[in-house]
């Protein structure tokens, strides 16, 4: 059976596949030389489970997505109060190689590239010659921790790397210009070098989406289960990735996508949904402001389309599934004959019963949706109990109803059973949001009936429908009550 899900992320990269606009960054040789063409989507949901699309094995250097990574570890390692002593929090609304600082000749943010290397060479013992050995002792920790982040080992590009160490005459300028003003208070030459080995280090978006997911779960690797950093960093970084981490581009970002993320001049971007997922997306051709143009474009369809921007009113339970169960202790409807009564009672473990609960939106739809499909083999109806759920909204509506007419077109029955009338309330209260609200059935799949059949007001109701359904489909001709 095709996911929903996929089905989803696939529409949504054929839906981007044709924006070729923007270019390779060039100022590194070594970027300049990518194919142009790469294009890869991955989403790391809160239990692990990574759903990856086109070129999500693809390799690509981390770039700038490390800045976030190497700030909340400089914050765990030297306290809340010495990094803010050092680095500011405030959007710059400048590009992310300007030589930028507050009146406090503090870098704006971590965000950009003064920042950035300053939270680097915060890592670094605090004194005027530091040696190479020292620098390799301090990138070993950054690659134990952006590894324990992706949860799989990352390794350095040494082409980039040198290409970087060899062409970064800016960020030098950068360096030693947080020298001058007492701001950095480390060996500049060091510092700088950490952090080109920082940008250089692999990455897929895979490795992207399963980073965010981490800090979405507040510190906790979700395929590991592995405490990586502590939550009050993770709260730290999501609230200074959401106001800067797009540098000039961060308030259409913001109101246009709404989720906390990084770019990086290879061509990554990383989103988050704080609580829920991470999103990792590549592709390096970039607009003016070095965030991926298909990268851009895929966020903002995955924000709309899924109704995944954090400023929504709505958010699910954390535990969507309340209860799964069959009908072994339910009673046949009295409604059967003798004969029927027989063979209804030697299957009641083909029918299923799902309990949801909580506000439904993408997330939870998700969570629910999978559980079925790994089950799907172990039914022939199953039951969606939703007198729990108070609101559902448009994707996670159409997700579900979606899930019923796969199962009709493959030969099962899903039923709904809704006391409350929240399916129709939230065909209802969409109704006017235009074509973005159906586009979450993906290709193949029937759009929504309006009569919405199989959708009952009581659990009686459901396991009488069902009841049929198992009684036609072995073609058993039912007797009169």
């Amino acid at each position: 059976m095709i996911s929903l899900v996929d089905g989803y992320l696939g529409r949504i990269m054929l839906d981007c596949q044709a924006h070729l606009t923007g270019a390779v960054a060039d100022y590194i040789p070594e970027l300049a030389a990518v194919d142009p063409g790469g294009f890869g989507l991955s989403m790391c949901v809160h239990d692990g489970h990574v759903y990856s699309h086109g070129d999500s094995a693809a390799a690509f250097t981390i770039q700038s997505i490390s800045k976030p990574l190497t700030y909340a570890l400089a914050l765990g390692r030297r306290g809340f109060a010495t990094i803010d002593a050092a680095i500011g929090v405030e959007p710059s609304g400048e590009a992310f190689n300007e030589i930028s600082v507050d009146q406090r000749r503090r870098p704006k943010n971590p965000m950009i590239n003064a920042g950035a290397i300053l939270a680097a060479s915060m890592l670094l013992p605090q004194e005027p010659t530091v040696s190479s050995d020292t620098v390799d002792a301090a990138f070993a920790d950054v690659v134990e921790f952006y590894s324990a982040c992706a949860g799989r080992r990352l390794g350095l590009d040494e082409r980039v790397y040198a290409s970087e160490s060899a062409t970064g005459a800016r960020n030098r300028a950068i360096a030693y210009m947080l020298v001058s003003f007492g701001a950095l208070q480390t060996d500049p030459d060091a510092a700088i070098d950490l952090y080109f080995r920082q940008c250089s280090l692999q990455v897929t978006t895979d490795d992207l989406a399963v980073i965010g997911c981490t800090i979405a779960n507040g510190g906790v690797n979700p395929r590991t289960g592995r405490r990586v950093l502590d939550q009050a960093v993770a709260q730290r970084v999501l609230s200074v990735m959401t106001t800067c981490g797009m540098y000039d581009g961060a308030g259409d970002w913001v109101t246009r996508v709404g989720l906390p993320a990084k770019s990086g001049v290879g061509g990554g971007i990383l989103a988050i949904l704080p609580g829920q997922l991470g999103i990792g997306v590549y592709s390096p051709l970039l607009d003016e402001h070095g965030n991926s143009v298909r990268g851009v474009d895929t966020c903002r369809h995955l924000s709309t389309d899924l109704g995944l921007h954090m400023f929504n009113v709505a958010r699910e339970s954390r535990t969507t599934i309340r209860a799964v169960y069959d009908l072994g202790d339910i009673e046949v409807s009295p409604e059967w004959v003798d004969r029927e009564r027989v063979f209804l009672k030697t299957c009641r473990d083909r029918v299923r019963v799902y309990e949801l609960q909580g506000d439904l939106t993408f997330a939870g739809a998700e969570s629910a949706v999978r559980r079925l499909e790994a089950d799907v083999d172990r039914f022939d109806v199953a039951i969606l109990e939703i007198s729990r759920v108070d609101i559902v909204d448009p994707v996670a509506r159409n997700m579900v109803l979606g899930f019923k007419h796969v199962l009709d077109e493959g030969g099962r029955r899903s039923l709904v059973v809704d006391p409350d009338g929240v399916v129709r309330a939230s065909i209802d209260r969409y109704r006017d949001d235009g074509p973005a609200t159906d586009m979450g059935i993906p290709y193949g799949v029937g759009r929504l009936d309006p009569a919405l059949p199989h959708v009952h007001s009581s659990m009686s109701e459901a396991v009488l429908d069902a009841e049929e359904f198992l009684v036609k489909s072995r073609l058993i001709e039912p007797g009169p009550a």
